[in-house]
């Protein structure tokens, strides 16, 4: 989980060509490994709900100061324990536990959801709230694409939080499934929307399909480079 030792993968490609067609409202997520942000998912479209290891806070309520992965590697790397600069007590990273979450966090899942014209959910399990939720509070007329290797409609836990979904009754209007492989079901979708050259163009503007491990680390904060700035693509259509 270490940041940096991860690439993103074609899904996480697709997610950013979402945004830079100007299509994603936003993108929730309850892993903690970055890559988001790696492959360039602008923080206004990026909610990281458990949060990430991307900075680290005093353990001290009196306290509270924040610090960057850079300023833990570089203790790291001379072998010193990662205590506060100012008060000297323990520091952690910012991982939310569930019951730590803020209840702005859940009305900005509602306002997302009341919005959205497409619902995507990739890989989810949908057990734990807001992420159960929100497929419950999108629009009747919105459709829901479940990519997942499993059909979660089987799941009891998932039924016990009364998420629902109709994928092949008589009744079924808009949810679809498609299980298997998550990445493959991504390429599916692009494929089918003929997007294929987009997400490739992203994918090699992104430093020859899959940024290196110094460039992830810089976008992390791991590494500072004074002269290095993120260029913007120009605008999909």
């Amino acid at each position: 989980l270490w940041p940096g030792n991860h690439r993103p993968t074609y899904a996480h490609y697709f997610i950013r060509t979402l945004q830079e067609k100007g299509l994603l409202l936003r993108n929730w997520t309850e892993n903690i490994d970055n890559l988001e942000k790696v492959c360039g998912i602008r923080s206004d479209k990026l909610v990281e709900f458990y949060g990430s290891f991307l900075t680290w806070r005093c353990e001290n309520r009196a306290c509270e100061t924040a610090y960057d992965l850079l300023w833990l590697k570089e203790r790291m790397e001379m072998f010193q324990f990662p205590n506060c600069s100012k008060c000297f007590h323990k520091t952690a990273p910012d991982i939310r536990w569930y019951h730590e979450c803020s209840s702005s966090i859940f009305r900005q899942a509602d306002v997302d959801a009341e919005n959205c014209d497409l619902l995507i959910v990739i890989g989810s399990d949908l057990l734990t709230a807001p992420f159960c939720e929100i497929p419950k509070h999108v629009p009747w007329d919105v459709p829901r694409l479940i990519i997942h290797d499993t059909d979660i409609t089987n799941d009891t836990d998932v039924m016990d939080l009364n998420v629902h979904f109709d994928f092949d009754s008589e009744n079924a209007y808009r949810d679809v499934l498609w299980e298997g492989n998550t990445d493959l079901g991504i390429l599916s979708l692009s494929s089918y929307l003929q997007w294929d050259r987009d997400v490739k163009y992203v994918m090699e503007s992104d430093t020859a399909l899959l940024p290196t491990r110094r460039e992830i680390q810089e976008r992390l904060g791991m590494v500072r480079d004074e002269d290095q700035r993120s260029k913007p693509l120009p605008k999909l259509r």
